[in-house]
């Protein structure tokens, strides 16, 4: 069941799609209420890309003028993501390799993995020291990590292409979260955060932003936050009540589900990006599924274009723009690792007129520092996930 909600505030109208989502108990139930999205019954086609390590034969047997070089070194456990925007030979080489070829013109014969298509890729070649060698002017991306922060994210739209929207919004049902151990606050919890990029356009130029909306839980509690730009805070639902020694407001029950919510408005006066969410249900209590606004942060750059972009294109912190709804440490670039978990995520844009599935999502999110380890993430749906404990498993979603 869906219903439009309107909110009038400081003149803007703000149109939230709010998900009835108070009957949430277990995967059958999550699944039957996404199927219940206008859009959600239509696949929509998309060619994925391979995390696997390849040593096939290279597509384009072509000459390249100049080859970029970058080294890089990964340790035991360590894995390498690997960005591409666009279609170029990118080759990652030993040693051994490398000298072998010795930066000819001509592709390498030898060479540990390759791919020439645009994309996400995810390797885990033998520890050492590698040379990666792509052909052209082209921002590729590299990073060597042990986590990511695990569930689901966009990393681009169809054909690859970039994907624009005024809305994000992350589905979420949590069953069961209990924390083994986790870095980067002083007591134990985890974050779940719904991360996009804000593109601004206006006379003077552009500017990108990363902003976030995340459910925190630490010590026991639980609390929605805002952040623009990592260190920017922007607001928080933060409160906790007792009566008689129980507890009635701000304590993280299970099964907890809602949703998280950022849109984008331009006027004459700014950018209003509005970050929000929705509560379902906590613990035995259904709640009345309303969209609370934790901030309404204004950009006084008046007369802009402004739009939430997912695209294979680095933003300001060097890394692809993804859209991502993902589980990590508390905060402060720390870790989680969980002893048991049970959870259902699925996350969506609004194209203009319904909700819709991004077509390809990744079980990684690149764009926090917080990060997730024994998280294993299984496909339920289009852009919609399920989390339980095991190996982190870097891959596309099919």
């Amino acid at each position: 069941m869906v219903f439009l909600r309107l909110m009038r505030r400081s003149g803007l109208i703000i149109s939230v799609l709010v998900l009835i989502l108070a009957a949430l108990v277990g995967l059958d139930v999550f699944m039957h209420t996404l199927r219940q999205l206008p859009s959600i019954s239509q696949t929509i086609n998309a060619t994925s890309t391979t995390t696997m390590i390849n040593t096939t034969s290279p597509k384009l047997e072509v000459t390249c003028r100049v080859w970029n070089l970058v080294n890089v070194t990964l340790s035991n456990g360590s894995y390498l993501f690997i960005s591409v925007p666009r279609e170029t030979p990118v080759y990652l080489l030993s040693k051994a390799q490398f000298k072998e070829w010795g930066v000819s013109s001509m592709p390498p014969v030898n060479y540990t993995w390759f791919d020439d298509s645009p994309g996400v890729f995810v390797v885990a070649p033998p520890q050492g020291d590698y040379e990666v060698a792509f052909c052209g002017s082209i921002n590729v991306t590299l990073r060597v990590f042990k986590y990511m922060a695990m569930g689901v994210a966009a990393y681009y739209g169809p054909n690859y292409g970039n994907l624009t929207t005024d809305a994000v919004m992350g589905i979420f049902n949590i069953t069961n979260a209990n924390v083994e151990w986790s870095t980067g606050t002083q007591t134990l919890g985890f974050s779940l955060q719904l991360n996009a990029y804000l593109v601004v356009k206006y006379s003077g130029g552009v500017v990108v932003h990363w902003v976030q909306d995340a459910l925190l839980v630490s010590s026991g509690q639980y609390w929605f936050q805002a952040e623009m730009d990592v260190t920017n805070y922007i607001g928080s639902s933060q409160s906790l009540m007792y009566e008689n020694g129980v507890c009635i407001s701000g304590c993280f029950k299970t099964p907890m589900s809602g949703m998280l919510i950022i849109t984008v408005n331009t006027t004459k006066y700014g950018v209003v990006v509005n970050y929000g969410y929705a509560l379902f249900r906590l613990g035995n209590i259904r709640l009345n599924p309303v969209v609370h606004w934790v901030a309404h942060q204004v950009i006084p750059i008046p007369n802009a274009t402004a739009y939430l972009i997912t695209s294979l294109n680095p933003g300001p912190y060097y890394m692809p723009m993804d859209t991502e709804l993902v589980v990590g440490g508390p905060g402060n670039s720390g870790g989680v690792m969980f002893r048991s978990l049970s959870a259902q995520l699925a996350l969506y844009y609004w194209n203009g007129t319904s909700w819709a599935p991004y077509p390809v999502a990744y079980t990684f999110g690149a764009s926090t520092g917080e990060y997730a380890v024994n998280v294993s993430v299984e496909p339920i749906g289009p852009a919609s996930v399920e989390l339980s404990t095991g190996p982190n498993n870097y891959q596309v979603l099919s």
